[in-house]
């Protein structure tokens, strides 16, 4: 379904400030004309990548405030096939600094993030393939629903476009079984698809590593996704967004709960409303690494929590096999 200006309703947890990063969309056809009605956000953090120059007015004179942005990790690695993981056919571009926050992404250079519709199309979430049968994602994206009625869209750029693109029905969820709200410990899934992916030159796996001490704070990583650009925007993006952050140490936007929760940002440069589930890249090995999931934050624009992928392997392995 198109997401044409929704109305959003933030759901809050009860014990922090933290919001789920999910969007919840709901459309309602009244008298012939669509009516949006709520659509609760469970906030993780989107990705805060916007495309224009931010501007202000000082009598009259419209004035352009720009940010800084980082380089990105250095992969090179060379593209092989159905066994390669972290490594596409499409090279990732970045663009120099000065530019806002974030931009769109060279299509297909991402071959393995995918877009989750959760509910029927009625909830949103990223996630990343690590086999073409199996999907990471947030625990907190599955939390209130059901595998029924979920699909997975691969190997695409635009949302709009996804019924032309490769998807798959979801056959069952399983949350890692001490997942909590509070601070969003543990927040990670696995999607286990009814059939695999077919391997093509735009659909392609994530490596992992189980090195738990990666990321590393100071490190440079990549967030892409279809999430909203600014915590006030209505809309989700139709175009898959990337930008490059830094792994951060704790701070009063990010405090992680455990050493499985990283914070990352930079300058602005953030995850958004409907970027849960989505992963954190850094180079591992000059690869594309999923070192990290999009989890919670304390708004858009600032450093945000991400789950470390590292700290579960024997849950990951204990699914998808070693």
């Amino acid at each position: 379904m198109d997401y044409p200006a929704p109305g959003y309703a933030i759901a809050g947890s009860a014990k922090r400030s933290y919001t789920k990063i999910v969007i919840i969309v709901v459309v309602i056809a009244v008298v012939g004309v669509l009516l949006l009605s709520a659509i609760g956000i469970a906030l993780g953090v989107g990705l805060g990548v916007g495309l224009s120059r931010k501007s202000s007015s000082n009598g009259g004179t419209a004035t352009t405030t720009t940010y800084s942005i980082l380089s990105a990790p250095t992969v090179t690695c060379a593209y092989g096939g159905s066994g390669t993981c972290g490594c596409a056919s499409t090279t990732p571009s970045f663009l120099t600094p000065r530019i806002i926050q974030g931009y769109i992404a060279t299509a297909y250079s991402w071959p393995w993030i995918v877009a989750i519709y959760l509910n029927n199309g009625n909830i949103f979430c990223g996630g990343f393939l690590v086999t073409y049968q199996h999907v990471i994602t947030a625990a907190h994206c599955v939390a209130s629903t059901t595998a029924s009625g979920t699909t997975v869209y691969a190997g695409i750029q635009t949302l709009s476009s996804r019924s032309s693109s490769q998807s798959r029905i979801v056959a069952n969820f399983t949350s890692h079984p001490s997942y909590s709200t509070s601070g969003y410990i543990n927040d990670i899934a696995i999607l286990t698809l009814e059939s695999p992916f077919n391997q093509t030159s735009t659909v392609g796996k994530c490596c992992l590593t189980y090195d738990t001490s990666l990321p590393s704070i100071g490190e440079h990583a990549v967030i892409a996704g279809w999430g909203v650009t600014s915590s006030s925007s209505t809309t989700i993006s139709d175009n898959l967004l990337q930008g490059v952050i830094q792994v951060q140490g704790s701070s009063a936007s990010c405090t992680p709960q455990s050493s499985i929760q990283v914070c990352a940002g930079y300058d602005g440069t953030d995850a958004c409303y409907g970027d849960s589930g989505g992963p954190l890249m850094t180079s591992v090995n000059n690869l594309w690494t999923c070192t990290g999931i999009v989890s919670s934050g304390k708004g858009c624009g600032q450093s945000s929590l991400y789950t470390r992928v590292s700290a579960f392997q024997s849950f990951i392995q204990g699914i998808i096999g070693t």
